[in-house]
């Protein structure tokens, strides 16, 4: 006699699995494709150079753990600027925001833009839709410059707004756990990461690799910088053993009379 299968439990499970899908294909399309670009230093001292790129590296790996927003890499976005040449700032220029967006396929673009007055620093930032070419909001955080990591999250809280989404509980504590993994307090520490992201950017991996380091000694518990370290190792250690390999080769051409050895790789003067 063949077993009789309760209908009732095999009709649910038919009817749940449409809904599931259905709800990932919500989620999936809630999401905001995000470009947070580099800052713009607009102090006019050179010590601050590179510390719109430590700014907006803080911001995407904040507002990395709201699932409900998808970040562009860092990196990718800088290789997109080198390519497209920008002359203009992307905070002053909108339209420059906008290219970039277009050709990496985001939905909103962050540009942002610190002012320096001492003993104060000023956060400028602007959100833009790609799609319309508006500005979705802007947002502004004045502080202390020496509690510069403070007023970094408190942008990040700004722009969470500006994306019109409301966090749930769950999702506000593990931004703050973020936030925290994540902390620099020292003023000259954030500088230091923002010089080393400015060698990763232009390929001095072994360089960057070394003042990470350096970072990490000053700031041992900042996640980011430990992760942006180890992210580092690997393409670090090919530069060094493809470097060693060049060197004997030309030791070698130097023995038979061929070339001479070639001079060391500089470190990059934009750094």
């Amino acid at each position: 006699m063949r077993a009789c299968i309760p209908l009732l439990p095999v009709l649910l499970l038919s009817l749940l699995v449409p809904v599931e899908a259905a709800a990932r294909q919500d989620d999936e399309a809630e999401k905001r494709i995000v470009a947070v670009l580099r800052f713009d230093n607009n102090t006019g001292d050179e010590q601050y150079e590179h510390l719109g790129r430590a700014l907006s590296s803080m911001t995407i790996s904040d507002l990395s753990v709201i699932e409900r927003i998808q970040l562009v890499e860092r990196e990718r976005l800088e290789e997109l600027l080198a390519e497209l040449d920008l002359q203009q700032s992307a905070y002053a220029d909108p339209s420059s925001a906008q290219s970039v967006g277009m050709i990496i396929g985001a939905e909103y673009v962050v540009a942002g833009a610190f002012v320096s007055v001492e003993p104060e620093m000023r956060l400028d930032t602007r959100i833009d839709r790609v799609e319309t070419s508006e500005i979705v909001t802007t947002a502004q955080v004045r502080g202390e410059r020496e509690a510069l990591f403070d007023l970094q999250q408190r942008l990040a809280d700004e722009l969470i707004a500006g994306f019109e989404l409301v966090l749930t509980e769950e999702e506000r504590e593990r931004l703050r756990a973020q936030q925290e993994a994540n902390r620099i307090d020292d003023l000259d520490t954030f500088m230091a990461f923002s010089q080393a992201l400015c060698l990763v950017d232009y390929g001095a991996y072994g360089d960057a690799l070394e003042a990470l380091q350096e970072v990490q000694r000053a700031a041992p518990g900042s996640q980011i910088v430990r992760l942006t370290a180890n992210s580092l190792r690997d393409r670090a250690g090919d530069e060094a053993r493809s470097r060693l390999e060049s060197e004997a080769r030309s030791r070698l051409g130097g023995l038979l009379g061929r070339n001479r050895a070639p001079a060391p790789t500089p470190r990059p003067a934009a750094c």
